[in-house]
């Protein structure tokens, strides 16, 4: 089942924190770097970052997330995240397309991955999104942008 989330709630937060720490360290080790934002996210910037969440439920277990943000036709992907545990179970795709319903009037959805990270550009393109930059971030990370079309 997939529900919003409600990050303002301190215990949604903390277990969106969680799920997040467990699904990032994964991209952290695909691409030898441990400066990615996600992991140094708090409950405090969660709260504050602006995001709308869904959460994907297994019973009451919440084993994967996405957060988004709309700025005119444009949806952005923030995050992305599936409990390591719950890999190729269809997860991501469920939520991908879940979110995507929400917003009908949307022109194009952007989201960025770690360049090393093969499986998420691999998600990504098979999701209809092809990389259209490369770009460095401040804590040297390599980040692949990907972008997808609607109508």
């Amino acid at each position: 089942m997939i529900a919003e989330l409600h990050i303002a709630d301190d215990e949604t937060a903390v277990k969106v924190l969680h799920l997040q720490r467990r699904a990032y360290m994964i991209e952290a080790q695909l691409i030898g770097s441990k400066a990615l934002p996600p992991l140094h996210d708090t409950i405090a910037s969660l709260q504050r970052c602006g995001e709308r969440f869904f959460g994907y439920f297994q019973g009451e277990r919440l084993v994967g997330a996405i957060a988004c943000e709309r700025n005119g036709k444009t949806l952005h992907l923030c995050r992305l995240m599936v409990d390591p545990d719950c890999f190729r179970q269809g997860i991501a795709s469920a939520l991908l397309d879940f979110v995507i319903k929400q917003e009908p009037s949307i022109s194009e959805i952007v989201v960025t991955t770690g360049s090393g990270n093969a499986p998420a550009i691999r998600f990504y393109e098979r999701h209809g999104f092809r990389a259209i930059e490369r770009i460095e971030t401040p804590e040297r990370i390599e980040l692949t942008k990907l972008v997808k079309r609607r109508g």
